[in-house]
């Protein structure tokens, strides 16, 4: 059964990093416009309830089809920006964006938890093109039911990739934050999927911030630290909701030392390409810019707003962007106003030496309670920091960072390897490093031998 298992898996994580993870940029969660979104594999993305510019930005990174879990009646929110209905959510995509596959779990199928809901899914997902962004209200739902239709595909299909069991629906669960094994239903549910037994329900939660998906656009590390990307100014009251107690901002301040260069980051901005520069050709936000930049110039001015005059986004307030691009003066005042911590390390290029003259800091706020660090361009420099905090102050190694970075959606380069490398195999209070294990083994096991030939046994 051992020999089994592990095959199991090796399978399926030879799957989840190779299949939809051939070089850095296959993921959309690494995009400044899809970060926001869960990784699951290259072809399905979860997320909770989304807004009426997230799904644009769904549109313009690539989605092409989008399943609703839950049919919003009315509107919500997420801090103190106001959600769409799924109706609106619908109209917004198959009328102004080039999503024209929408669907839902129809009224006939009143639970997701359900055989029902997973053969309708499963008949929906084959016909849709790919990939597809799948949302409800927190992402717990939506996760569920594409690991579901996994397991559900693995049992029907003997070509269907990846190959999904019980094991693998209750672990990629737990790496995205959510515990299914405290959910009865759920467990059997996967039971009467797979014909495998129940796993034994589970009492105390492997996710300790058991609120943090009030604010679902989070990335678990561990219950301690997250990740985020660009943050949002109308998010701060659902992040302090979620449970959240300390917000390190990693993005470029301003201007930089020593010479206090200019050095304002980008802005997310609706129908503009990212990446084309701050401060290149005069300045991105500048008219002429922005008219060069469009990603598609034919946008009908209604994709902006219903009293729009243009057809692009010439600024961001709502994520710290003045005239010129992100300035963090107004994320430090914003966030000051809060219950929130807040601290500021601005990260150019992540180095080994950066990471450890910072490491006082970060113990530090981590005793506080649950940390998300965020950045900007899609929150690989947040995510690289939150998994080098969780690995270094937790005695965990490469394999387990780059594991995890995977199912979180983010590719690293050799560079950063080898920052991973360095700073886990630096002096670590507590910590055993590999070479000392092996070294520790080899030790024991000659002075067993020894007592084994002195005593002739």
């Amino acid at each position: 059964m051992m020999a089994v298992w592990i095959s199991r898996s090796l399978v399926l994580t030879l799957y989840l990093t190779t299949v939809g993870a051939a070089s850095k940029g296959d993921y959309l969660t690494e995009t400044p416009k899809g970060w926001w979104t869960k990784h699951i594999t290259s072809d399905f993305y979860t997320a909770g309830r989304i807004s009426a510019r997230e799904i644009k930005y769904a549109s313009e990174v690539g989605f092409r089809s989008v399943f609703a879990v839950f049919n919003h009646t009315t509107p919500g929110s997420m801090g103190d920006e106001t959600l769409p209905t799924t109706d609106t959510i619908k109209y917004i995509a198959t009328n102004l964006t080039d999503i024209k596959n929408f669907d839902i779990f129809p009224a006939t199928i009143p639970a997701w938890r359900s055989l029902d809901a997973v053969r309708y899914f499963a008949k929906s997902a084959q016909k849709m093109p790919k990939p597809i962004l799948v949302y409800c209200t927190a992402s717990y739902s939506a996760t569920a039911t594409v690991l579901l239709y996994f397991l559900y595909m693995t049992q029907k299909d003997e070509s269907f990739r990846p190959r999904f069991y019980t094991e693998d629906f209750f672990r990629t669960g737990r790496q995205h934050g959510h515990d299914y094994d405290m959910d009865e239903n759920l467990i059997e549910l996967v039971s009467e999927i797979t014909g495998e037994p129940p796993v034994e329900l589970r009492i105390v939660p492997n996710n300790k911030l058991t609120t943090w998906d009030t604010f679902w656009h989070a990335k678990f590390v561990s219950s301690k630290w997250f990740s985020s990307a660009q943050m949002m100014k109308s998010h701060i009251p659902a992040i302090e909701d979620a449970g959240y107690t300390v917000i390190v901002n990693t993005r470029r301040g301003v201007t930089s030392p020593p010479l206090q260069t200019p050095s304002q980051e980008e802005v997310t901005l609706l129908n503009i390409k990212d990446y084309t520069g701050t401060y290149k050709h005069g300045g991105r936000q500048t008219l002429s810019r922005l008219l060069q930049t469009r990603i598609d110039p034919n946008k009908p001015n209604e994709y902006i707003s219903p009293t729009s005059r243009r057809n692009f986004e010439a600024r961001n307030p709502g994520e710290f962007g003045d005239d010129i691009g992100y300035n963090e003066n107004m994320e430090n005042d914003a966030v000051k106003e809060s219950s929130l911590s807040y601290v500021h390390i601005p990260v150019g290029k992540t180095s080994t030496q950066l990471f450890l003259d910072n490491v006082d800091v970060l113990r530090e706020v981590s005793g506080k309670g649950p940390v998300i660090i965020h950045s900007g361009y899609g929150g690989h420099t947040a995510a690289f920091w939150a998994l080098l905090a969780e690995g270094y102050f937790n005695c965990l190694d490469i394999d387990w960072a780059l594991s995890h970075a995977d199912t979180m959606g983010y590719h690293f380069a050799s560079d950063e390897v080898k920052v991973f490398k360095e700073v886990f195999n630096s002096p670590r209070d507590g910590c055993v490093h590999k070479k000392e294990k092996k070294r520790s083994y080899f030790k024991r096991f000659m002075e067993f031998s020894f007592f084994f030939h002195l005593f002739g046994l």
